[in-house]
């Protein structure tokens, strides 16, 4: 079993990675959106969607079958990886000829289609460099993958703004994803490369192994994926264009937040996934502080957003984007079910409950399009601003499949001391909305600031962490600061 001090080294390595392409990641969303515009940030919102789901296909559920296999036999690391990138090329051929389809369908115009294949591209090497970080994070090396992600988010950030002073361009400025993708691919690969060295050996017999082995997993990521990136078409479809970048620029900002539950369940995974394979009793202690955790990162995150979603609109973004300051603030509810959803399907993943955790994912699909069948056309009607039903639709799903994903747990994964520390948080982050809420539009980093000192005294003096947590927490961020001194 990996120790408690490994464990809290790749923390680190990757909350300090995150760190630095969620702020870079950030700059990004504040500029892209108020260079292109509502429209053509729909466009490019639609595309990525679009590639988002037939990604799925290509990589096929292969990324969290690699992670386990290579956790559990590193030697098996470069068959593994050579083999699922051979099935990942194919699979980008067959799933281009599927887009293409879709477009024609749909009537998409020109500048749709071309940002289509650029987009297209783009996840050709983003595909490639799910497979490099699914193998190193099965090793437990992320640091390389932290060195990756900075890199190639640097280029990205820093090529896009350069392109954008320079006024070159929807196609120009958004290719530089390209160049950022493939970046990322090198590094990862000459990362594997100096672990294992690569010999240019296909195992053709092979791929129906991968294909069996993977495909429980590709129901999992494909339910997901339409999961989150189903609600864009319906907008697009029922509504118009500049309510999908309305809607795409909320959900951005919405998910440079999500990197403290990512980061998180990425390192803690192979652990969680060796402790239940080798009856490790300490699998319910890994579970319930990973839950207590989540849910208490979450609350200043989420009721923040509600405070403060839509002064902080307004200042980045201007009057064109007006409405979604209102879609932030109710994704800040959402976020709070997404963190712990997030953790939630790990550790059922990691309990081989892949398949109760794909039914929940199905049969949430199975809610979504009906009820964005129904809301996103009543708000347009109603409130001018149809992303407002998707985001409704996502609040619901996601706090039914919380309720759902508990349930489905093995028994006495979360207990009482859960159930306490959920209720004493909660009264901490109504208490910092209590503090901060009539300061947010006049003065909001007074807000920020205000609501910070109340949700941490609060936290501390209800004793919500115990003791040895809190020294635990404090290793961490020390460790995380002499990173980021060091970098």
């Amino acid at each position: 079993m990996i120790s408690g001090r490994t464990i809290a080294k790749n923390v680190s390595v990757m909350m300090a990675s995150q760190l630095t392409t969620w702020a870079l990641s950030f700059v990004l969303a504040i500029f892209l959106p108020r260079y292109l515009g509502a429209d053509l940030t729909g466009v490019v919102a639609i595309a990525t969607s679009i590639w988002l789901m037939g990604q799925v296909f290509i990589s096929f559920g292969m990324d969290t079958h690699l992670t386990k296999s290579v956790a559990r036999d590193p030697t098996l690391t470069v068959d593994l990886m050579l083999t699922s990138l051979l099935i990942r090329s194919l699979l980008f051929v067959l799933t281009s000829g599927v887009v293409a389809l879709y477009s024609w369908i749909m009537g998409y115009d020109a500048t749709a289609n071309w940002v289509l294949v650029i987009e297209g591209i783009c996840f050709l090497f983003l595909a490639y460099s799910g497979a490099f970080s699914a193998v190193l994070v099965g090793l437990e090396r992320m640091e390389f993958i932290s060195i990756a992600n900075i890199a190639s988010k640097v280029i990205l950030t820093g090529g896009s703004l350069l392109l954008i002073m320079l006024d070159a361009g929807l196609y120009l400025v958004i290719s530089v994803n390209i160049i950022a993708a493939i970046v990322l691919c090198v590094i990862l690969l000459w990362a594997i490369q100096r672990l294992y060295p690569l010999r240019l050996q296909f195992r053709f017999a092979g791929i129906s192994t991968m294909f069996a082995q993977s495909w429980v997993y590709l129901i999992s990521a494909f339910a997901m994926t339409v999961y989150q990136q189903i609600d864009k078409l319906f907008i697009a479809a029922l509504v118009d264009t500049r309510t999908v970048g309305w809607y795409s620029t909320a959900m951005n900002l919405f998910g440079t937040m999500m990197f403290l539950p990512v980061v998180f369940g990425t390192v803690i995974f192979p652990s969680m996934a060796r402790s239940y394979a080798s009856g490790d009793s300490k699998l319910n202690l890994i579970a319930q502080r990973s839950f207590d955790l989540m849910f208490m990162l979450s609350v200043p995150v989420g009721l923040g957003l509600v405070v403060i979603g839509q002064p902080f609109v307004d200042l980045l973004y201007g009057p064109e984007f007006y409405q979604s300051g209102i879609i932030l603030m109710l994704l800040g509810v959402v976020l709070i079910f997404t963190y712990l959803n997030t953790i939630l399907g790990q550790l059922l993943i990691s309990v081989d409950r892949t398949g109760s955790w794909n039914i929940v994912m199905f049969v949430a699909i199975a809610v979504t399009l009906p009820l964005d069948l129904w809301l996103v056309p009543w708000t347009h009607a109603t409130y001018q601003n149809g992303a407002l039903g998707g985001v409704l639709g996502f609040l619901i799903t996601e706090c039914g499949m919380v309720v759902t994903a508990i349930f489905l747990l093995p028994r006495n994964t979360l207990g009482w001391s859960n159930v306490r520390s959920t209720l004493l948080t909660l009264c901490a982050g109504v208490l910092m909305m209590a503090t901060s809420w009539w300061l947010r539009t006049d003065w909001m980093l007074l807000s920020i600031i205000v609501a910070a000192i109340t949700y941490v005294g609060a936290v501390l003096a209800l004793r919500i962490i115990p003791r040895q947590e809190m020294e635990i927490i404090r290793h961490g961020i020390m460790s995380i600061l002499g990173r980021l001194r060091r970098n």
